[in-house]
């Protein structure tokens, strides 16, 4: 797989660290492996880094990526995903929150985990 990932957990989230050159197959393969691995976490709240991931760029596939999320995520309450500045479009959030996801997009990881730590 062209996805490597390290999970971290803190208090109250966790965090994904993700790195890798994927194919869009790949990266749909570990959204699928992530669910699985989420349902025994002890919190509900997500920061996904992708900052590494250097494949992923169209606007199709950002798509079929918010589609995946929405698929498989959705026993989480809230899912920030982390992205270089050049690469945010929205459309992963969009896709997701539009399937009822909670999932923002954010060019900090600092305001992601502002937004996952807030009492909702």
């Amino acid at each position: 797989m062209g996805v490597d990932f390290s999970v971290q957990q803190r208090n109250g989230y966790t965090v994904v660290r993700v790195e890798g050159d994927p194919s869009l197959e790949e990266f749909l393969g570990f959204v699928e492996v992530l669910a699985e691995q989420s349902r025994g976490w002890q919190d509900e709240r997500a920061l996904c880094d992708l900052r590494s991931v250097r494949t992923l760029k169209s606007f199709t596939e950002h798509y079929a990526v918010g589609q995946a999320v929405a698929r498989h995520l959705r026993h989480l309450r809230q899912v920030a995903s982390v992205v270089p500045a050049d690469r945010i479009t929205h459309t992963s959030e969009k896709t997701a929150q539009s399937a009822g996801v909670n999932l923002r997009v954010f060019t900090s990881e600092g305001e992601a985990i502002k937004w996952l730590t807030t009492p909702e």
